[in-house]
């Protein structure tokens, strides 16, 4: 289902964690995967503290350097391994085959992960996938465990850490934890002693894992991702009720993969009265009923229901993100989704009697899973190239300055000038507060000798961002090639009072 992302380029986030990211390039600075935040490799700044990623990426890049066939390798791999552990655990679980290796087949082939495997980059979610499923079913085998295995314990543990040294959403895995001990129901002392022991320990690290992130870890508001505040970001209600919505996007998304789509802009609902608010309501009465309802004879319902929403809590609106919805938030929770459709295919077809209907749910089962298989298959190729990709997604999303901004590059990249300027002119159409559009922009106009409308762009974007070095240095060596002595001298003492100066010079040195 993946074979063809092979050959896909390295783009979109790829800049700041690969191919720009001097980190993952020269192991000497291994330390500071560990101190520093996820990007600050390539000389920028992020709210994300992801260690684990950033050294298997360097991994990648001792064994690949930048062919992007090796890192899409990795990725690949590890999707397959999260397939084969999502079997492991709830075969551990339930004790039922079919549920288990169609849960896993669903996982793997369904196009609704393709954002977290097609591009290098989605890799968070993979990666801090493997180590959870990893640790759970190092849990799973401990508390089975008559006697106290210190190797699992520690297992357990580790890869807890390794999990949250990856992504931050690994803090939920104690309660996952929790999940499962209510699914197993075993009243023995030793059980009961084991539970609190690892969960105790889990909920420890977590503390000290939450306390880091709010000290020392602290790169850019660990739990705040807004700069400005919005009607978003500053109510949790309004998140909450902006989340009833996202769900039903995201079940639709996975029963009907038809419309992927990367850069999503949901509504923002802020009365408890809304449409979308009562209907979620109604539906998680509805779901609340029928677990009770099959308490006693099955907790599958529950472990479905609570599957979903402890995994999807990080990203739920619970903490201000910038990105509200976004499938690949959806990589760890869609495994309720499909466990939940291998449960009711399993129950249908045991409960029929009669032969044709089988043949029926066989042929559709068949089906489904084709259609599927090639969903994937076709959504992989929109992933082949910056160009391909952005012109996609802006036809899609055509009012995100983001994607604009990156087919702008490239454009540029591909020596396509006159279609990079006019894309770097609407991207300052839609959105005139951002340095970024007009530096580039007055680099081509640089590069095309158009010196003064490269100065004015320049000169635009230290307006927007008056601290914005790179243009202070692009104007420093252009008034260099143009002999404009008096300018150059005067832009040279701006840079001298720049706040950052030692630290930008000493960056520039290297």
């Amino acid at each position: 289902a993946y074979l063809n992302t092979l050959h896909n380029k390295l783009f979109f986030d790829d800049e700041e964690l690969i191919y720009k990211n001097i980190y993952i390039q020269n192991l000497s600075y291994f330390p500071k995967f560990f101190t520093q935040n996820m990007i600050a490799g390539a000389g920028k700044i992020s709210n994300m503290y992801r260690p684990l990623l950033l050294l298997s990426l360097a991994f990648d890049y001792r064994l690949w350097k930048l062919n992007p066939m090796g890192f899409h390798l990795t990725s690949i791999m590890l999707h397959f391994f999260n397939g084969w552990m999502v079997y492991l655990v709830l075969q551990k679980l339930f004790n039922n085959k079919f549920i288990s290796i169609f849960t896993s087949l669903l996982f793997i082939i369904h196009p609704v992960q393709t954002e977290a495997v097609a591009y290098a980059s989605g890799r968070t979610d993979p990666l801090y996938t493997f180590f959870l499923l990893g640790s759970l079913f190092s849990a799973l085998s401990f508390f089975s465990r008559q006697r106290l295995n210190i190797l699992l314990f520690t297992g357990s543990v580790t890869l807890f850490v390794f999990s949250l040294l990856s992504k931050e959403s690994a803090v939920i895995l104690p309660f996952l934890i929790g999940l499962t001990l209510i699914i197993m129901d075993k009243k023995n002392m030793a059980l009961r002693f084991k539970s609190i022991l690892l969960i105790g320990v889990f909920l420890t690290v977590d503390l000290i894992y939450i306390i880091l992130r709010l000290t020392k870890l602290n790169f850019l508001n660990s739990f705040n991702f807004y700069d400005v505040p919005t009607l978003y970001s500053s109510h949790l209600e309004v998140r909450l009720f902006t989340f009833s919505k996202v769900f039903f996007d995201y079940i639709l998304v996975m029963l009907f993969p038809k419309d992927l789509i990367v850069a999503r802009k949901p509504e923002i609902i802020t009365s408890i009265f809304n449409p979308w608010v009562l209907v979620f309501t109604v539906f998680i009465i509805v779901a609340i009923l029928i677990m009770v309802k099959n308490w006693k004879f099955n907790k599958i319902y529950f472990f479905i229901f609570g599957w979903f929403f402890i995994t999807i809590l990080p990203v739920s609106g619970i903490i201000p993100i910038n990105n509200i919805e976004s499938e690949h938030y959806l990589y760890l929770p869609s495994i309720a989704i499909f466990l939940l459709i291998s449960f009711l295919i399993y129950k249908i077809w045991t409960n029929s009697e009669r032969h044709e209907i089988k043949r029926l749910i066989g042929v559709f089962v068949i089906m489904a899973v084709l259609l599927l298989f090639f969903r994937t298959v076709v959504r992989n190729y929109d992933w082949r190239d910056p160009e391909s990709f952005y012109t996609l997604s802006l036809k899609q999303s055509p009012w995100n300055v983001s994607m604009r901004h990156n087919l702008a590059m490239t454009y540029a990249e591909n020596g396509k000038i006159n279609e990079a300027i006019l894309t770097y002119q609407q991207v300052i159409g839609l959105n005139d507060r951002l340095p970024n559009p007009h530096h580039n922009l007055a680099n081509i106009y640089r590069k095309s000798g158009l010196f003064n409308e490269a100065e004015k762009e320049y000169l635009k974007a230290l307006e927007v961002d008056p601290d914005s070095y790179f243009s202070y240095y692009a104007l420093f060596e252009m008034y260099q090639e143009t002999q404009q002595l008096e300018k150059l001298q005067q832009i040279l003492d701006q840079i001298k009072k720049l706040k950052k100066f030692e630290e930008i010079y000493s960056l520039q040195e290297k």
